[in-house]
């Protein structure tokens, strides 16, 4: 049996750029949970740092997560990361150890 994979990331909006960042995200998130293997896919708003957000996902395998970067939802994200982030992503990958 495959292990659930997780992902977590770390954006930064640029100055300004909150708001539109997480309609962004919002869309993203609707059509991801739809994909086959997306148990868990959402995003946090810092509490302290309203510019970043983190992305929490679980999928059912790496298979499933490696399927997700081909879909047209996540492509028409990343088009406009560009004029919304600050820097690239941090993506952190991996297995529930506890």
């Amino acid at each position: 049996m495959s292990a659930k994979l997780y992902t977590i990331a770390v954006l930064r909006a640029k100055p300004g750029k909150a708001e539109a960042l997480i309609s962004v995200l919002e869309e993203l998130a609707a059509e991801t949970r739809k994909e086959a293997g997306a148990e868990e896919y959402g995003f946090i708003r810092d509490q302290n740092v309203p510019e970043v957000v983190l992305s929490y996902e679980r999928w059912t395998d790496a298979g499933a997560e490696s399927a997700h970067w081909d879909t047209p939802h996540l492509a028409r994200a990343i088009e406009q990361f560009d004029d919304l982030l600050d820097g690239d992503p941090v993506v952190h990958k991996g297995t529930k150890i506890i």
